[in-house]
């Protein structure tokens, strides 16, 4: 599909444009221009400092965009290195041995130094790190305060949505002065939702079932991050009616009775497509009878979540509910355009599955 195809192209062409006619212009500030709004950002950094509204409504004030930082989060440490700033990190959240596109993108993460967990932070060892700024998920906020008194600016995030991904991606952005990174990859976001809304519109929309990593036998409902991509990507919440804002536990007679006509299975779940298909219980369910049962590709990030890669999520599903329209090869070559462009490496191919 031809807007899938320039989308990006057209984005970063912007940026050399802006990049060549900018006087001493860096590598990281080549790209797009945004307009902070004046909730969240100060409207003159350069003569007053950089004055912010975090995620939990705190005030963050820096001299200078920050230069040396502590991500506590995996997300906003994805974050980091899809706005150009991966060298800037000086500590981050433990496991990041685990996370596969660190090794990819950013190799010289793991080897930081770790400083605790979505749980527990170790406020004297980003202490001693005394960095110009930590960025923190908002299960963290009670070391806000410690911090802040430490004469540490602290930045809380909650990306718990598209939304509020774009938000802390313009608080980021402001905050490191990369906020001409940053409005490239929000464009590029609405580039692809603009462009996935016109894929089968004159169809109806299929019925899909996004199972839980931990068993096919929950599945997301309406209010969870998931269910939007699903709506995003063209498709209906075959568990719409479900309660709850967590995944949701169903039984067989469930399942059944939502007759999904496609079932997507995450990233990291403890089980496969396999597991599905070969359980007799689901054998006449609309999607395994059509053989449409898939897992998102593994060994990468966790595209049903709201990260800065998460975009591809949508995609990859649109791909996989309009083939006809937007193919997997076409999504294939634009995962890895998105993935050199923005994490600055080669994605290999092969990872890219359904």
């Amino acid at each position: 599909m031809k807007k899938f195809k320039t989308a990006l192209s057209l984005i970063l062409a912007l940026a050399m444009l802006l990049a060549c006619s900018a006087c001493g212009g860096t590598q990281e500030s080549a790209q797009p221009s945004a307009e902070p709004t004046p909730e969240t950002v100060s409207p003159s950094p350069e003569a007053e400092g950089i004055v912010l509204t975090d995620q939990a409504g705190r005030e963050v004030a820096l001299d200078a965009p920050a230069e040396t930082v502590v991500s506590c989060y995996y997300i906003s440490t994805y974050a980091m290195i899809a706005l150009g700033a991966q060298e800037r990190v000086v500590g981050l959240e433990k496991k990041a041995d685990t996370r596969p596109i660190y090794s990819m993108a950013a190799p010289e993460l793991i080897e930081k130094p770790a400083v605790g967990t979505m749980k527990e932070l170790d406020v004297e060892a980003v202490a001693a790190l005394a960095p110009e700024l930590v960025i923190m998920p908002a299960a963290l906020i009670d070391y806000a305060d410690t911090l802040t008194e430490l004469g540490i600016p602290v930045m809380v995030v909650n990306p718990e949505g598209h939304d509020e991904l774009v938000e802390m991606l313009t608080l980021m952005g402001a905050a490191l002065g990369l906020e001409e990174n940053a409005a490239a990859l929000v464009s590029y976001y609405d580039e692809q939702l603009a462009a996935i809304e016109q894929l089968g519109a004159d169809s109806e929309k299929p019925s899909v079932l996004m199972l839980s990593n931990s068993s096919y036998l929950s599945a997301a409902p309406a209010t969870m991050y998931q269910s939007s991509l699903i709506d995003a990507a063209g498709g209906v919440n075959a568990a719409s009616e479900l309660e709850g804002d967590y995944w949701t536990e169903l039984s067989y007679e469930d399942i059944i009775a939502m007759s999904p006509e496609v079932i997507v299975i995450p990233a990291g779940a403890d089980y496969t497509a396999a597991d599905v298909t070969g359980d007799a219980q689901l054998a006449n369910l609309p999607a395994v009878q059509s053989g449409a049962v898939y897992q998102m590709p593994s060994g990468l990030e966790e595209w049903d979540s709201p990260i800065p890669s998460g975009i591809l999520g949508c995609m990859w599903l649109a791909s996989v509910l309009h083939p006809d329209e937007y193919s997997f090869e076409d999504f294939t070559a634009d995962a890895q355009e998105f993935y050199r462009s923005f994490y600055g490496f080669e994605l290999d191919a092969a990872l890219i599955t359904k």
